[in-house]
């Protein structure tokens, strides 16, 4: 009887490590979706400035009113439609996904050289020389750092250039350009106020919102089968808890007091499964949101119990009625 109840424990705690894989998987689909397309996640939001400033004075701004902030902006110019000027600070840019060379880094951005990267489809004039590529636009010369690789289902023509506070692109007007914002949404909100816009979805999160739910379809019936499971698992364990307490022979209080000492254990067994499996997780896994985790191991666990005790009170009170 023990080997099998030690096996029902082993199983639920396996059970919860790959519900968390799953979950895992499912946030990494959404990240690569979003990051392969447009290089900014779900935050990301459109500004339309309508202030005459320069970039490079509302990146001055932008530095002493959010020093701390992690932020990325691509700047798209409403003449060129192929340029985008891009300016991060306190993040990394390497999800760019590169076939040669790299993409932008922060000290890029702070320097007074701009430099470009380009796409694969990008109808930007280039020239080689010296084993160099140059990105000829506007009659400047910038040295190309990087091609981009192609995205399934995605053709871009861009080309991304630096800007910042030094460089000859933070001398362009901000009002020439659409700029696109990804940070937290109080920073956006407090970004479109200076600049006297409102804020609009992009068109890649409301098409990433739309196919969210087609997307982790698969997932999530994954989980829903994994959560059965563990439901017929609970409903063994109580079974066997209830055959080895009835087995003993006892009555009336101390059975009671038998099946509360036993099934307490085991809940608090459980908890500290769950909370293993989710230290495990996070520490091993990918999540961009781990309270989702959190949740999601959560509400298995009350499942779960539920379950398991539900099943215990009907045992009891029918070995109580068979008894009377």
């Amino acid at each position: 009887m023990k080997r099998y109840k030690l096996f029902v424990i082993l199983s639920t705690f396996f059970l919860f490590i790959m519900i968390g894989i799953v979950c895992s998987n499912m946030q990494s689909q959404l990240a690569d979706q979003i990051l392969q397309a447009q290089g900014m996640s779900m935050e990301a939001r459109i500004v339309k400035p309508k202030k005459t400033m320069t970039i490079a004075s509302f990146l001055k701004w932008i530095k002493k009113e959010f020093p701390k902030e992690s932020i990325q902006m691509q700047f798209k110019s409403k003449e060129d439609k192929n340029q985008v000027l891009i300016w991060s600070q306190n993040r990394d840019l390497n999800y760019f996904p590169v076939s040669s060379g790299r993409f932008f880094s922060e000290d890029d951005f702070k320097g007074q050289v701009t430099i470009a990267a380009v796409s694969p489809s990008s109808a930007a004039s280039q020239i080689k020389t010296q084993g160099n590529t140059y990105l000829i636009a506007n009659g400047q010369y910038y040295s190309v750092v990087g091609s981009l690789k192609a995205v399934p289902y995605q053709s871009s023509k861009a080309y991304y250039l630096t800007t910042g506070v030094k460089q000859e692109t933070g001398q362009s007007r901000i009002n020439h350009f659409t700029l696109y914002v990804d940070a937290s949404s109080q920073t956006i909100g407090k970004i479109a106020s200076h600049l006297k816009s409102e804020t609009y979805w992009p068109d890649f999160v409301k098409r990433g919102r739309q196919r969210r739910l087609t997307l982790l379809m698969p997932e999530a019936l994954l989980i829903l089968f994994l959560l059965g499971i563990g439901v017929l698992l609970m409903g063994l364990i109580a079974w066997l808890t209830w055959k080895e307490t009835d087995l003993s022979h006892v009555k009336g209080d101390l059975l009671s007091n038998l099946l509360l000492n036993r099934s307490g254990r085991f809940i608090v067994f459980m908890v500290l499964e769950a909370f293993a499996s989710y230290f495990l997780l996070v520490w091993k896994a990918y999540y961009s949101n781990q309270s989702i985790l959190g949740l999601l191991l959560l509400g298995t666990v009350v499942v779960e119990l539920a379950v398991y005790v539900g099943m215990m009170v009907y045992m009891y009170r029918k070995g109580k009625q068979a008894d009377d």
